[in-house]
């Protein structure tokens, strides 16, 4: 009865978000989750100032570098194509993928939104019913669901990659809280598809005492410092140097530094530090706030 209760709950409030102007969207999804309203005229907060970039900063850089395509082709240009995952295949709809190409495992990824991913270890038995997933991702609306901007102005599109076995704990990543190009914070996310934990370490490897969504690992589970941080700092700061702040996510696969994916809007600003005085220290490394490109080319709510 729970369940179907909120399953009915969070249908109401699918529909009901998406006739709310943004702004009282991104106060009502604040207060949902922190249980406090957002502060977007003077922001301290880490939550409060990813809430007022959703609202204010139209970058228009941002875009093309949280598309997971166009993200690769241009750090791969920058860093050279041993910089990034190797990419099988790209397809404007789901009714292109041609299955009888696809070497396996692979993975398919939706190239607009996060964790829309199909994982293939052999061509699947039932096809139309991995089309119909990946139809469903390809319609679903990243940037009205949470108000991030740069999302509005991707076309959702397809991208297959080889599969990269990353031992027990699955592939580890390695995400850089990158603040106007110095890493403050080491996000690390292991046993994502079984057990999700979630720790933090200093750009000195020195674990922080604090969680942000997931719980830590046990002290009887070691988190791997990866044998090339020292490079994976540098990639960071190089990246993140034009922004007030973004996460860059690498893997170390081979021991080489490998690029995941840049995001601006992690959690959209809503998963809770426990405990809480952490949301302000991570908002404080973000010093300057800026609307510095231009003006939104159209409303999120057209595209």
């Amino acid at each position: 009865m729970k369940a179907a209760l909120k399953a009915t709950l969070q249908r109401i409030w699918g529909i009901s978000r998406d006739i709310l102007p943004s702004r009282l969207h991104v106060i009502v999804d604040h207060l949902r989750r922190h249980g406090t309203l957002p502060n977007l005229s003077d922001p301290k907060t880490f939550s409060d100032k990813i809430a007022w970039r959703k609202l204010n900063d139209h970058d228009v850089r941002m875009a093309p570098l949280i598309d997971k395509i166009s993200a690769k082709e241009e750090m791969a240009a920058r860093f050279g194509s041993e910089f990034t995952i190797p990419t099988i295949a790209t397809f404007s709809s789901e009714k292109d993928v041609n299955f009888d190409i696809l070497p396996y495992p692979c993975v398919i990824k939706a190239s607009h939104g996060s964790n829309m991913n199909v994982f293939l270890f052999q061509r699947p038995t039932e096809e139309q019913k991995v089309r119909r997933e990946l139809h469903r991702y390809l319609k679903f609306k990243h940037h009205a669901a949470f108000e991030e901007w740069a999302y509005s102005q991707i076309v959702p599109r397809l991208l297959v990659e080889p599969y990269v076995d990353g031992g027990a704990h699955g592939l580890i990543d390695y995400k850089l809280h990158t603040f106007h190009g110095k890493v403050f914070a080491i996000q690390v996310d292991i046993d994502r598809y079984t057990d999700h934990r979630r720790a933090f370490f200093n750009s000195d490897w020195e674990r922080m005492s604090f969680e942000l969504l997931y719980p830590a690992p046990p002290p009887s589970v070691e988190v791997p410092r990866p044998a090339i941080l020292e490079e994976m700092l540098v990639r960071a700061q190089e990246i993140g140097k034009d922004f007030p702040y973004v996460r860059v996510d690498l893997y170390e696969i081979d021991k080489k530094t490998v690029f995941g994916e840049l995001t601006f809007y992690p959690g959209a600003g809503l998963e809770r530090f426990s405990p809480p005085g952490w949301d302000l220290k991570f908002g404080s490394n973000w010093t300057k706030l800026t609307t510095e490109s231009l003006s939104r080319s159209q409303d999120p709510r057209t595209v």
